[in-house]
This record gives structure tokens, sequence and C-alpha cells, in this order.
């Protein structure tokens, strides 16, 4: 049944704006006059779902939707779950594809989405204004997680770590992602907020790779933790030391920690 919202997906997807110079990522470099994005009727997220609870499935099997931003969470979701639990199987896609709205990629992620019976969807590159000035169009991540509620998936939206220098803008990409999941139940992983409680902690920290947007090693490691907690629903915080990634044994235990109690300050799910 949920198929034909994702056949209906393809009346509400409009592209906005112009990209940033990096082009697959979420902020939006816009001019010194900000032009407002064209309106869109929302048509086909009327339903709103419980948020389906799949902590304790047998097999993860976990899609990732976005932009650069999620190049390297497939891998470090599944070695943070297996690591925690080696009875289980993990399937971690990264489908990529970048904005949630983007058309190009609209018919293969639809696809993907039903070639299997995934147990999480994760939700990265809703566009933003990166002065806070211009709100653009959400459906499109409405829409994909009414239509992954549909399908019985958890929909985890991410909202993406702050640029280097910049904690304010966690905290509001962070309550563009609440607001979403306000009118449309979903996961909120508190990525942003985890990295400004971690640069808080240590300032030293290199979670940012040289250009000051993406994330290093170590950052990837702290988004996977705050999924892997979000996902499985079992603490960040107890964790063994992973040797196979090359981050210290304390720093990861320290993120473990930190992830924990971001999650745990910053509710990422509410089941019904």
């Amino acid at each position: 049944m949920y198929l034909k919202y994702v056949i209906r997906f393809a009346t509400v997807i409009i592209t906005t704006g112009l990209l940033s110079a990096c082009g697959s990522d979420s902020v939006m470099s816009e001019p010194a006059q900000e032009t407002p994005p064209p309106k869109i009727t929302e048509t086909n997220t009327a339903s709103n779902l419980a948020i389906p609870d799949n902590r304790d499935v047998q097999h993860y099997q976990v899609l990732l939707f976005g932009n650069s931003h999620v190049s390297a969470q497939a891998s470090l979701i599944t070695k943070l779950i297996l690591a925690g639990n080696s009875n289980v199987q993990v399937t971690a896609v990264n489908a990529a594809g970048g904005y949630l709205d983007n058309p190009v990629s609209q018919q293969r992620r639809v696809d993907i989405l039903a070639s299997k019976s995934w147990s999480h969807i994760i939700l990265q590159a809703q566009k933003y204004s990166q002065s806070g000035t211009v709100s653009y169009p959400t459906i499109a991540a409405r829409t994909w997680i009414a239509t992954a509620k549909e399908a019985a998936i958890t929909p985890i939206l991410f909202p993406e770590h702050p640029q280097k220098g910049r904690p304010d803008e966690g905290r509001q990409v962070h309550s563009l992602h609440q607001s979403i999941a306000a009118v449309q139940k979903a996961c909120v992983a508190p990525v942003g907020l985890a990295w400004n409680k971690t640069l808080m902690t240590d300032p030293s920290f290199k979670l940012h790779s040289t250009d000051g947007n993406h994330a290093s090693l170590m950052g990837n490691l702290l988004t996977a933790l705050v999924f892997y907690e979000v996902i499985t629903g079992q603490s960040a915080d107890l964790l063994p030391y992973m040797a196979d990634i090359a981050v210290e044994e304390s720093t990861q235990q320290l993120l473990g920690q930190i992830a924990s109690e971001t999650i745990q300050a910053n509710q990422a799910c509410e089941f019904d």
C-alpha cells in the first residue's frame, strides 16, 4: 500500500534555490538579496502514523538518503551495531542522491526503497538557509517520512553537524528538523548537538576535515555513535573499544559517552 505514496511523490518534488559551492551539501549559499523559494502544495502527507519501533529487530536493514555527509556512515553504523551485538545481521546501504527533493535521484530512490524490507531509513540533506532568513520547503522530507512509516520503516532525520566555528548552526538545523517531526512524526538524531557538546568538552578534538564543512574520521564516528543508539536503543556509552577504527580508545569512550548523554537530554524518538 505504501507504494502509492512513493509513486505520488513524483508530483510534489521541486527544486528550489541555488546549490552551494560544494553542490552536494544541504547548506544553501545565498545571494545578498535572498529570494523566498517557490511555494509547494502538500498533497500526500495527510496521514501521520506513529513511528515504527524497530529497535529490537534481528536484521537491521538501514537505508541512507543524503549527500556527502552520509558517505562514511553505512560502514561505521554496521561496525557499531555488530560490536554491540554480534548475534544480529546488519545491512546498511548509502543510496546518496543529494537533496531530499532532488528529482534526478527520485526514481532510483523509489526503486531502492521498494527493494527490501528496510528497518530504518536515515534522511539527510534537507535544504536550509545558512543565514536563517529563508525557509525552504520541507514537503520532500515529510513525504519520505510518511512513505517510510507506511512500510513499517523507522524514519530518522539527520540534522547534520555545524560547520567549523558555527555552533549556532548546529542548534538551528536541529530545530528545523524538530519542526518537521512535529508535523510528521519521526526520530530526530541530535547529531549537531552532540558535536557542539564534544567541542565544548574538548575544543582540540578535530571533528571536521580540513574544509571545515565535512567530518573527519573522528567526527563521522561521533555521528555514527548517535545513530547507533537511535537505531538500536542501546547505549553508545557501553560499546567496546573498536581497534579497527583509527580513533584512540579513550576518545572512542568519550565520544560514546557524549552521544549517550546528548540523546538522554534530547530524546530522538517518541514511540507511541
